[in-house]
């Protein structure tokens, strides 16, 4: 897995960490939580931005050639079929389409 990929992978779960650690002091505090808050949003922007980094380079370049792994994402959108958890979890299923970027001519030599 490339670095660029690899990237995207750790800021989608460091936002998920931090905005479950947000909410989580919040409800301790009574309160709002201002640190894990910025955090989150923070990971949440740098998640956002190199997924489009990454597709905009693969549509010019043809690069990182495993862009299709980003499709795995996807599967966040399960979560959203647990109760009281934002049914938004379901915009994660556009994730998939990552997968019609692999090539496909690549794995049936091997």
């Amino acid at each position: 897995m490339t670095k660029r990929i690899i990237l995207c992978y750790v800021l989608v779960v460091l936002s998920a960490l931090s905005a479950v650690l947000h909410n989580i002091l919040s409800a301790a505090q009574n309160g709002e939580d201002i640190l894990f808050f910025v955090l989150t949003l923070l990971f949440t922007v740098g998640f956002v931005a190199s997924v489009l980094y990454c597709t905009i380079s693969y549509i010019r370049k043809g690069e990182p050639a495993d862009l299709w792994k980003l499709g795995w994402i996807g599967m966040l959108g399960l979560l959203g079929l647990i109760p009281q958890l934002t049914p938004g979890l379901f915009g994660f299923f556009g994730f998939f389409g990552f997968f019609g970027a692999r090539g496909w001519k690549d794995s049936s030599s091997g």
